[in-house]
């Protein structure tokens, strides 16, 4: 069974691959969104199945991430706080 999250603009309930992770470049601040939720005008988005394909999809999306000037770390990482919290996904870390 997949794991799920609640659409932070909707409500929605949808599964964690079926989402995107958004930002507002001009407040730094991050969201998890369906592809259907409203969009907010200069949304930077990525969708999640982009950042699973592989380990080196996701270095290379952070190595970009932080090559924008607007993006703050500290707010990137409270949201993925946020977002584990919310959605009781504490301790899904896959085994090695």
């Amino acid at each position: 069974m997949s794991e799920t999250a609640k659409c932070e603009r909707t409500g929605n309930i949808i599964p964690i691959e079926d989402g995107f992770f958004v930002a507002s470049p001009s407040t730094g601040e991050w969201q998890f969104v369906p592809v259907n939720a409203p969009e907010e005008l200069g949304d930077y988005n990525v969708a999640v199945t982009r950042l699973i394909r592989s380990p080196a999809a996701l270095v290379d999306w952070l190595a970009h991430l932080d090559e924008k000037t607007w993006f703050k770390r500290d707010l990137f990482f409270t949201f993925f706080t946020r977002l584990r919290k919310e959605n009781k996904l504490y301790g899904h870390v896959p085994s090695s």
